[in-house]
């Protein structure tokens, strides 16, 4: 996991420990700065020895550590939407370029590689003379698959790359995630991006006119809203539903249902969403 340096240099300042008192005698005080700086690494025996002296416990540097994570995938994701409405490509690379120094700079440059490869979708998403290399999608479907136990930042990944993706391979990872219950029912963030992936699952579904599969994740963002208000995501829901009309045949049903809901967002004072549902709107119903 990167940067389990800092949050240990989080504890330990906050414990107010030196370093030589946090090193003891498990390694130099200046290998345990290089730590902390996530210039080395350190072996796992002496690793759980300096979280001993400054008395943390395993669980709770995890936590923290995932926590610390979570707060990362969230400063880049609040810098990465406004760049996506506004399609500024510039902004997308001068972060993209970020991710590259950091990865030559780290001892594990894979969470790195793979932003550089979540802007790139991004940036393709936003104009189509920009591509896709097979290579880096592969690594992705590498990375997602190898990890059992998703995070917000496996969420976010596969959320904003999977239109790149076959409509099988999206639904057997999309079905994998509806069907952990226990990952997003109580955490309500992770219920949050759960939500939307089954509402991009089921937009996917629907461009594909694989009908078995959107049913699925129709029926799981249903569950998913239950009887909370989520207006926004009712919203996407009721222009996909009428999406779905439309896919089916009854044309002047779905066209009026989707323009309905582009009209919701337009009263809700949302023109991003209104511009994006337009788009697509324009790309998929024939006159």
């Amino acid at each position: 996991m990167e940067n389990l340096g800092k949050v240990f240099r989080e504890f330990r300042i906050s414990k107010n420990y030196s370093l030589k008192e946090a090193a003891g005698e498990a390694c130099s005080t200046s290998q345990l700065s290089r730590f902390e700086l996530g210039e080395s690494d350190l072996a796992a025996s002496r690793f759980f020895e300096i979280l001993d002296n400054i008395h943390v416990t395993v669980e709770n540097f995890i936590d923290k550590a995932r926590n610390f994570h979570n707060h990362e995938h969230i400063a880049m994701m609040g810098k990465i939407i406004p760049l996506y409405y506004s399609n500024d490509i510039a902004g997308f690379q001068k972060i993209q370029e970020e991710q590259l120094e950091k990865a030559k700079c780290s001892t594990n440059p894979l969470y790195f590689e793979l932003n550089w490869i979540l802007l790139q979708g991004l940036i393709c998403q936003r104009d189509a003379s920009y591509t896709m290399k097979q290579s880096d999608l592969n690594k992705v479907a590498d990375y997602l698959f190898k990890t059992e136990e998703w995070t917000m930042y496996e969420l976010i990944l596969f959320g904003n790359l999977y239109s790149f993706y076959d409509v099988d391979y999206v639904t057997r990872l999309g079905r994998e995630v509806m069907e952990r219950e226990d990952f997003y029912k109580e955490i309500g963030r992770h219920r949050k991006l759960v939500l939307i992936l089954a509402l991009n699952c089921y937009q996917h579904c629907l461009e594909h006119r694989s009908f078995e599969n959107a049913s699925y994740f129709e029926s799981c963002t249903e569950k998913i809203i239950g009887k909370n208000i989520n207006l926004y995501e009712r919203n996407i829901l009721h222009y996909l539903k009428g999406f779905d009309l439309y896919q089916k045949g009854q044309c002047k049903e779905g066209c009026s249902q989707m323009q309905e809901a582009m009209h919701i967002f337009d009263l809700l004072g949302l023109p991003e969403q209104v511009a994006y549902y337009q788009e697509h709107y324009d790309k998929f119903v024939k006159d």
